[in-house]
């Protein structure tokens, strides 16, 4: 598969994703035709410049000022980066960066990841998490930041908590002592 009908399916994922999320936030009987995604619905993603084999490719990605490959740049963003996303067209997403310089503009969706690994220090690289631990590399979704810390929903269990910004990776961990896991931790599996 080519790496851009790979960010096609990504895309698709991450529509799915921001659709779920609205949803679920609006509280109201479900529609039986759901309405077109013009606009984002704030959720947080992360700035990407891995390749298909979460190998770092790009260490600043070119936002756009329009949903095309070949439009302007309007600033470069670090990988890694938290972003808002702000409106949906297809799979182009537009973004305003909610860290370092303030920076807006499009992203194919190859390009963000809508969720995370929660990766703490070694060796166990655990994550204190809602009064216990998280084992390394567990997945979640990131709803909110504020300063130094991040809100993120674990997807295994929907539990929420604030956790520290630095332990939200886009790769899981490769080099973490398991605990309470019978295989090892990390494969470097990468989906979009």
């Amino acid at each position: 598969m080519t790496p851009r009908k790979k960010g096609t399916l990504a895309g698709a994922a991450l529509l799915l994703a921001l659709a779920g999320t609205t949803a679920g936030i609006g509280g109201g009987a479900a529609s039986a035709r759901p309405g077109p995604v013009a606009t984002g619905d704030g959720r947080l993603v992360l700035v990407s410049g891995r390749d298909d084999h979460g190998l770092l490719a790009d260490e600043r990605v070119t936002l756009r000022d329009r949903p095309a490959a070949d439009g302007t740049g309007t600033g470069r963003v670090p990988d890694g980066t938290l972003a808002r996303v702000e409106e949906v067209r297809g799979t182009w997403l537009r973004i305003r960066t909610v860290e370092g310089p303030p920076t807006r503009g499009w992203l194919d969706d190859f390009f963000l990841r809508g969720g995370v690994h929660l990766v703490g220090p070694p060796p166990t690289c655990s994550v204190p998490f809602d009064g216990g631990t998280l084992p390394a590399g567990e997945q979640a979704v990131v709803l909110d930041l504020r300063a130094a810390r991040v809100k993120v929903r674990i997807n295994r269990t929907g539990a929420t908590d604030w956790v520290d910004r630095t332990v939200v990776r886009e790769i899981p961990p490769d080099r973490c002592a398991p605990i309470g896991r019978d295989e090892p931790v990390g494969d470097h599996e990468h989906h979009h």
